[in-house]
């Protein structure tokens, strides 16, 4: 029997291309003998002086103005809205692809607002009771790195998308872009929709438009990329980007229970993990002499990852090692598992045991964004999540993939984006329950009368198909009576 062919994501054509894409841009200059420091002052003008239409930028060669009209866009992605939270501290962007596909997008803003969860000791009252933060006021922006996402945490809200497809560098580059449109942008966190690793070589083409002096100019340092564990990545990346921050999803220190809730877990032990975290530091060691550190994301959730017990072995685990352990209560999401929000005392008794009993340093994720679903595990874009589940049912026996299966693209199933989709019936759209604040850019209007006339399209093409078969029917009738007839008057 012949095996069938394994497929990775969608492949994605794009057309016209994303101006920010560095590789796709130099490729197309070399075919066409373009100096390519041409290219690095155009992407300078643009990012830096804001120019919007390339031929407004003077002394580029006309073959680069000519390629840019026919080939590229400044963004091929549209910013269709905005929600901005009560208390202003998070703006979550709703994003179009070119293909139609949306992503989400979120601004934090930090240093600027008392929240539930800011450390007592770093915030004071000036003489007028106002409040002083000893932290700097800055706006971080968590990226996304494909549309919806094949790991399949079960906390997660995206992980009920499945993956659909994975973003080009540019596309990525312009979630930063439409992002410092609304704030200028100091840290970018890849913690958004998708497994940053297993689209690898695109999220390490953004990083380096992100820290290009000649492009975004951001410091290696504010940029950090989060993984649930792809080991092989995981040392990749120390080698082509070690100056940058990096961020593992544990959320539990055994195996057995990371595997409960994290599925594809199962792929690589955990102690194999925490080996590449070692290896991350020691070849970050070689090219800076700054003092670095992991983050350690723990998702704790009530009852499931948040006894005293497991707080014990999180410890041992980790005991010794250059980490801080960013403890994040959940946050209520759409997914099928009565999961709930850990009590703050619970918070703290976990934390306390960590920093005293191991002398581990810990924080405690601030909460922003969850008025706007734009908090930890609360990304999901509902019409893409609903469309999919309608498309397919899935059975109860598909098993859950590895990562290792997920990173290797010749070994994965053709159908794996559906492995993850979940039709729960009780999902309904969250849009207009909160009090926040949504801007619309009035393009999308007309994106809402397309989707208009191409369901009207679709029923007046099914009426004039019901109309046919109707006269079908009829005239084989009549036929049939002219028959009778004829017998009878025969007789």
């Amino acid at each position: 029997k012949k095996k069938k062919k394994k497929m990775g994501p969608k492949t994605r054509q794009l057309n016209p291309l994303p101006l920010l894409d560095e590789k796709l841009f130099l490729e197309e200059c070399e075919k066409r003998d373009i100096n390519t420091k041409h290219a690095y002052t155009m992407w300078r003008n643009i990012i830096v002086k804001g120019v919007k239409n390339v031929r407004d930028i003077p002394g580029l060669p006309n073959k680069l103005y000519d390629l840019v009209d026919k080939k590229f866009a400044l963004t091929t992605s549209k910013l269709m809205s905005y929600k901005t939270s009560e208390d202003g501290s998070t703006t979550k962007l709703l994003i179009q692809l070119q293909d139609g596909a949306e992503i989400e997008t979120v601004i934090m803003r930090y240093g600027r607002f008392e929240l539930k969860s800011f450390p007592k000791d770093r915030l004071k009252k000036d003489e007028d009771g106002k409040t002083k933060f000893v932290s700097n006021e800055r706006a971080t922006v968590c990226v996304s790195s494909q549309v919806g996402c094949q790991m399949g945490c079960t906390f997660c809200a995206t992980g009920t998308m499945g993956l659909l497809s994975n973003l080009t560098a540019g596309e990525i580059l312009e979630q930063l872009y439409h992002a410092n449109t609304i704030e200028p942008i100091r840290n970018v966190v890849f913690m958004g929709m998708g497994e940053p690793l297993d689209n690898y070589d695109c999220v390490v083409m953004a990083v380096r438009g992100m820290t290009d002096v000649q492009r975004f100019s951001l410091s290696p340092s504010r940029i950090a990329v989060s993984t649930v564990g792809v080991v092989p990545k995981m040392k990749k990346l120390a080698q082509d980007c070690p100056e940058v921050g990096l961020a593992v999803s544990l959320h539990a220190p055994t195996q057995e229970l990371r595997e409960k809730i994290v599925p594809t877990a199962k792929a690589w032990n955990i102690h194999r993990i925490v080996d590449a975290m070692d290896n991350f530091l020691e070849e970050r060691g070689r090219v800076t002499s700054k003092k670095s550190h992991i983050l350690v994301e723990y998702v704790l959730i009530d009852d499931v990852n948040s006894s005293e017990d497991v707080a014990h072995q999180l410890g041992q685990l980790l005991q010794g090692r250059e980490v801080i352990i960013n403890v994040i209560p959940y946050n209520p999401t759409d997914v099928p598992h009565d999961y709930r929000p850990p009590s703050r005392e619970t918070v703290d008794a976990f934390n306390t045991i960590l920093r005293d009993d191991y002398d581990l340093r810990t924080i405690v994720r601030q909460e922003l964004g969850q008025d706007v679903n734009a908090a930890c595990g609360q990304l999901v874009v509902e019409s893409q999540r609903n469309k999919k589940n309608a498309s397919s049912a899935i059975p109860a026996n598909i098993p859950t993939p590895d990562i290792e299966d997920l990173v290797r693209r010749a070994n994965t199933d053709s159908n794996i984006s559906q492995k993850f989709a979940i039709t729960p019936q009780h999902i309904k759209r969250r849009r207009g329950k909160n009090n926040s604040t949504t801007q619309q850019p009035s393009s999308s209007s007309s994106s809402a009368k397309h989707t208009l006339s191409k369901q009207s399209s679709s029923l007046s093409s099914s009426f004039s198909y019901s109309s046919i078969l109707l006269y079908i029917f009829i005239f084989a009738l009549v036929i049939a009576c002219l028959r009778l007839g004829t017998k009878l008057l025969a007789s």
